[in-house]
């Protein structure tokens, strides 16, 4: 399949604002970096609009090509896509605190190895981050398993309720239950409207809605802008308000940015994000977020965590993990590509 323009590089921007939001705070850094150390937010809630949006746009076109969707080919294409690099680096991190070159906290590889970090709220920097990736396979798990179930037309329903009722889950978390801004930011149920934005955004690309009129002008700048300022301000005048509707606001806005770039295929930012050095950026974006963390750690004030020596050890690492792990089983699931069903009863066992 043809790439869709602008995703890498919108995948290199969101990987940017989690490594700018790190760097902040950490040994040398810029000073003028610390205002900014709440980006990693923002970047990660964009990178589940993506996810949610591509995973969806995916499965649509394989429905519309094969009359059906290979539940089974699925999975196994995002296990040779993303366990390999994962267990990797969780491998090197037990293997430093074995060494004694770092502490984890009770609990962090058990919770990182299952991929159920983000119910983990006592856990150490050095696996803090797998608490996002937790989040994108507990969707994997769930959401073509849905479609599967229920049908595209009647999940897509799905998706709008999740959209509507998430805010509500929050409040009650926030409200009923104390929840801590760790649970409210991490656990799947508090972050699933940002999935499913990019989910029902799928459809509407997919249905071909006619892009607003505003986006196509200079009016769209306000996007990006107003999604740092606006969640920002909900998070001075009451931590309550970021949480169960600044959220909201960002997945908004992320889905706007998208919506941007894959139709309008000009102007100075569409040129950017479609640089070649940016979007080589976009494809190394799960090995440097996977890498950063050990180096972006403002909780250490050792040389290998102090800028810019943080900086590049962390595109080190991630170019070693890119090249020698994830690309050589990136060539391995081609030959798990889906087989396309020879008759309409044949459907509903694509998923054996």
């Amino acid at each position: 399949m043809k790439r869709l323009p602008s995703l890498d590089g919108l995948r290199a921007f969101s990987i940017a604002l989690v490594c700018i939001g790190h760097v902040a705070g950490t040994v040398g850094s810029p000073e003028l970096l610390l205002p900014f150390h709440n980006l990693g937010n923002f970047g990660v809630k964009i990178f589940f609009v993506i996810s949610g949006f591509l995973i969806t746009y995916l499965l649509i076109q394989e429905d519309e090509r094969n009359g059906g969707i290979n539940l089974k080919s699925f999975y196994i294409r995002r296990v040779f896509r993303l366990l390999p690099a994962f267990y990797f680096y969780v491998i090197c991190i037990a293997i430093a605190e074995v060494v004694g070159f770092i502490e984890l906290n009770k609990g962090d590889l058990l919770h990182a190895s299952t991929y159920t970090m983000n119910y983990h709220h006592d856990r150490a920097w050095w696996l803090n981050h797998t608490w996002s990736l937790a989040v994108e396979e507990q969707f994997y798990l769930i959401w073509p398993l849905l479609l599967l179930i229920s049908g595209f037309m009647r999940s897509k329903r799905i998706i709008v309720v999740v959209i509507l009722v998430t805010p509500v889950i929050r409040a009650l978390m926030w409200y009923g239950f104390e929840a801590s801004p760790s649970a409210m930011s991490r656990e799947f149920q508090a972050v699933a409207d940002a999935l499913a934005t990019g989910c029902l955004f799928a459809y509407l690309y997919k249905e071909k809605w006619p892009i607003p009129s505003w986006l196509k002008t200079m009016w769209f700048y306000l996007v990006p802008i107003t999604m740092l300022i606006i969640p920002a301000i909900c998070m001075k005048l009451s931590p309550a308000l970021f949480y169960i509707l600044g959220q909201s606001y960002i997945n908004v806005c992320a889905v706007l940015m998208i919506w941007r770039f894959l139709v309008v295929q000009k102007g100075l930012l569409y040129q950017v994000l479609n640089l070649r050095p940016v979007m080589w950026v976009g494809t190394l974006s799960y090995s440097l977020y996977l890498w950063q963390e050990p180096f972006l750690n403002s909780w250490v004030r050792d040389w290998y965590a102090s800028w810019p020596m943080n900086i590049a050890l962390t595109f080190i690492c991630a170019c070693l993990s890119y090249y020698f792990v994830e690309k050589p089983f990136l060539k391995l699931r081609t030959q798990f590509r889906k087989r396309k069903p020879t008759s309409k009863k044949k459907q509903a066992f694509a998923a054996e």
